[in-house]
């Protein structure tokens, strides 16, 4: 981190369009007021620095401003480091190392905080998401549904919940694959935060996979439009609930495919949106008897 007086020196205007750049303290950043670019980021601001207070005036000129304290800091509290190898007294030094050790709480937030970061980064999740599962879990943590159950079992849990709640397509498979905890686990977890926390039950809309999936079989958007007809009518009636929405997804795309005739075998499009064949059969005759009357361009 630089100060915000030693990078205002450095730069007079942006070095990607040359525009007039400007200070924005509540956030410590230096950001261009053309194209915006953030030129620097969480700056201490050292402007005030050696101002000396006696009165009321000089605490306002000497209030600064840094960048806001991240939610997904596991703990913010000071502590006051000591170094043991300068402590000769053989009691001084066994109170400074039981003082140097973690809490239950904090040690749990820390690890919770640690998974869900490697978990949110290999699958490229928004910092919203990251903000929303670690603040379920700490509601989980201070009602005391972490005694006995995992750790990493919870936070993928409020990862898989805020992901629903969110709308963000990414799958239980997908969220599982990043833990070292089984199904079981993390299923259990999950009922137990939503029927402690009264949350509302969420069902995956297999619509926000769909995009996904035809980009990676290279499928124009016509065959989305065709894909959306498809799977409506599924959704007006809420038949898809209890089951997985990838198999609705590979049934409806494999659908399409028969429709305009593309070639593309159940092989391919059951690799891809990574269920079996026999499910995407089961789901591609469901949809055959239910959807009746559909209009194709």
């Amino acid at each position: 981190m630089t100060s915000i007086t030693e990078n205002s020196v450095k730069l007079e205007m942006c070095p990607e369009c040359y525009g007039k750049i400007i200070l924005i303290k509540e956030k410590g950043e230096t950001v261009c007021s053309q194209c915006g670019l953030i030129i620097y980021e969480r700056q201490f601001d050292l402007s005030h620095k050696g101002i000396k207070i006696f009165n009321k005036d000089d605490r306002i000129k000497k209030e600064r401003l840094g960048t806001p304290i991240s939610p997904l800091i596991p703990d913010i509290t000071l502590y006051t480091y000591i170094d043991k190898n300068y402590i000769y007294h053989s009691e001084f030094k066994r109170a400074v190392r039981r003082d140097s050790n973690l809490t239950w709480r904090s040690r749990n937030l820390l690890i919770a905080s640690n998974e869900l970061k490697r978990i949110g980064h290999n699958l490229n999740l928004p910092r919203f998401i990251l903000i929303e599962a670690f603040s379920l879990y700490k509601k989980a943590f201070k009602t005391k549904m972490l005694k006995g159950r995992s750790i990493i079992g919870m936070i993928t849990a409020c990862i898989y919940y805020s992901c629903k709640n969110k709308s963000i397509p990414r799958t239980f498979q997908e969220i599982l694959h990043e833990t070292p905890i089984t199904e079981k686990i993390v299923k259990k977890c999950y009922n137990i935060l939503v029927r402690e926390l009264n949350l509302k039950v969420l069902n995956a809309n297999p619509m926000l996979f769909i995009p996904r999936f035809a980009a990676e079989l290279n499928l124009g958007f016509d065959i989305e439009i065709i894909i959306r007809k498809i799977l409506q009518p599924m959704i007006n009636k809420n038949l898809f609930c209890g089951k997985d929405p990838k198999g609705f997804c590979a049934g409806a795309l494999y659908f399409a495919c028969k429709i305009k005739n593309l070639g593309i075998s159940q092989k391919e499009i059951s690799k891809v949106v990574g269920v079996t064949e026999v499910t995407l059969r089961s789901r591609y005759k469901e949809l055959l008897q239910n959807i009746k009357l559909i209009t194709y361009n």
